[in-house]
């Protein structure tokens, strides 16, 4: 199943698929192709794929008592754009999301609760 989600400010393209009866997955994002299992509460981040950016949100997250269960990343080529998937045990308040986007080679940043 793909979906297409246009807004004001950017047109967004997800993908998901299904194995067996309940295994969901989401498999594309964007022109990133990538298998996500969904959970309750995820951090999704476009950035440019250069060592110890993924470190670094990994820092700021346990700095604030975020945990990470699982995390996924899609990337097109070495050293170019990438979007990195975590799935985390809760929310991500709006200032921790502010520390992330200040990160250097972060791109974008979004919080999802499903």
């Amino acid at each position: 199943v793909t979906v297409k989600v246009k807004t004001s400010n950017q047109d967004y393209t997800l993908a998901g698929t299904l194995f067996g009866k309940n295994d969901i997955r989401i498999v594309q994002i964007g022109d990133y192709h990538i298998e996500v299992v969904p959970s309750r509460f995820m951090f999704v981040s476009k950035y440019i794929d250069k060592p110890g950016v993924i470190g670094k949100v990994g820092t700021i997250l346990g700095n604030n008592g975020i945990n990470i269960a699982g995390m996924q990343v899609g990337r097109q080529e070495i050293g170019g754009e990438a979007v990195m998937v975590l799935q985390v045990d809760n929310h991500i308040d709006g200032n921790v999301l502010k520390e992330l986007e200040k990160v250097e080679y972060i791109l974008s940043t979004c919080f999802v609760e499903l």
